[in-house]
């Protein structure tokens, strides 16, 4: 695809990565330009990741996160929501789908006889010659060529009607007889250096701006963690701790043997958002440690940014979000295990019967996401907890998705842009597996 075009009413220019939108000007990073462009010159068709990756990244080996930070990026300029698409559908195992309506901006350069300096010929002159598309159809104007060409423009007019205006030409700079004095070669030297010393401030002026009006949808929820010189914490429930240890001998695999030894397990639930969480880590160049919640400190705590996996296998966990809007509460039976709504304590709606969780393995789990500065340390700290497993498998797919984390950032910046925040999260658990997460409430301060 060739030239400007527009998608719905925003217009899309690829040469310098620009859309327009409800009057707004958004650039994208190129890349993500080249994403929408692909999109766009195959409307309504599937494009599997695969396909895309080959087209835009060619021989650069990239993994399916890159093209869907771009895709969620798009949508974040558009508008879009993914849950109710207007602009690229998610197809599950198949790829993207534009489903917007895509034109092309025709570029219609015709030559017309000058009748005057802001002479006007309307667009629906009888006669021949030329043919615009236009928002309400097709218009067509006569024009005769037997004159140079003027400079011309469209205007619209208060009825809703085009008008094709000659653009007189601009006034001389200088009179005939100006004399231009120049500029000794001193005095042009550190004007030129002046004029870089501006452009160099301007740009890195743009840096900035670009940087605050398009953050990385990652850095919304990650970057008080990421920004930090200090390593992150993991701070993970270790279950029971073992006193032997069963091995297999080499030469017979089949032959066990057990030995003394000191383990402390990890429900391999939590593994899987472990290995959600670091992968995103690794990815910004972050440093992590990993502990068990038994032998995490106050100390270790104060020493930098921790994040806490798990809730109520995780005593760390359950002491910071005791204090917040919203945390975990139980029954003393230990029947019912519930996320508590401060300001509406009696209500039970987030909450987990124990005895339908192990009879039917079908059952509604919920979680805790927050993000907020521990008064006792003064560091950042990240809580991902669910009720259950499936729980905490949902809130660690909803912190390291961009489509997911595009509601927080929407829900953030409606709020105020404040710093802490806190999210209840849903999943239906069917046969012990959770379905995708889903917000339910959120708080910021």
């Amino acid at each position: 695809m060739q030239g400007d075009f527009r998608i719905n009413d925003c217009l899309i220019q690829p040469q310098i990565n620009a859309v327009e939108r409800d009057g707004h000007t958004w650039h994208l990073e190129p890349k993500v330009m080249q994403v929408l462009v692909h999109l766009a010159s195959h409307p309504n068709e599937v494009l599997s990741k695969q396909r895309m990756i080959d087209a835009i990244w060619r021989d650069t080996f990239v993994g399916d996160d890159v093209l869907i930070r771009c895709i969620s990026e798009i949508r974040y300029v558009f508008g879009d929501d993914p849950r109710s698409s207007r602009i690229i559908q998610t197809i599950p195992k198949g790829g993207y789908r534009l489903i917007a309506t895509v034109s092309m901006e025709v570029d219609v350069a015709p030559k017309v006889r000058e009748q005057g300096d802001g002479a006007i010929l309307t667009l629906d002159d009888p006669g021949g010659g030329a043919e615009v598309n236009g928002g309400g159809g097709r218009s067509s104007f006569s024009l005769d060529s037997e004159d140079a060409g003027q400079p011309w423009a469209f205007r619209a007019k208060d009825d809703g009607s085009m008008l094709l205006e000659v653009v007189p030409p601009a006034p001389t700079a200088l009179a005939e007889h100006s004399v231009v004095h120049e500029l000794p070669r001193s005095y042009r030297g550190v004007r030129l250096v002046a004029v870089g010393v501006l452009v160099a401030f301007l740009c890195v002026g743009a840096a900035f701006f670009w940087r605050y009006t398009h953050p990385d949808i990652f850095d919304v929820f990650w970057g008080p963690v990421v920004d930090t010189h200090d390593p992150a914490l993991f701070c993970i429930a270790d279950q029971n701790q073992y006193s032997f240890i069963i091995l297999r001998d080499a030469k017979d695999p089949n032959h066990q043997v057990v030995l003394k030894d000191n383990l402390s397990a990890v429900v391999i639930d939590d593994l899987d958002t472990i290995v959600k969480l670091a992968s995103v880590l690794r990815a910004r160049g972050k440093r992590y440690l990993l502990k068990g919640e038994e032998a995490t400190s106050l100390t270790d705590l104060r020493n930098g940014p921790s994040i806490f996996v798990g809730a109520f296998d995780n005593t760390w966990a359950l002491r910071l979000t005791k204090p917040l809007r919203y945390h975990f509460d139980n029954n003393p039976e230990m029947t019912q295990f519930r996320i508590v709504d401060s300001e509406s304590p009696s209500q039970a709606k987030w909450m987990v019967e124990r005895s339908q969780q192990m009879a039917t393995n079908n059952y509604h789990d919920y979680a805790i996401v927050a993000r907020f500065t521990d008064s006792n340390t003064g560091k950042p700290a990240v809580v991902v907890a669910g009720i259950g497993r499936g729980g905490t498998i949902a809130a660690g797919e909803f912190v390291t998705d961009p489509d997911q984390l595009a509601q927080i950032l929407r829900a953030a910046r409606a709020a105020g842009d404040k710093k802490n925040m806190e999210i209840v999260l849903s999943t239906q658990i069917i046969d012990g597996k959770p379905g995708a997460p889903k917000m339910e409430a959120a708080y910021f301060w």
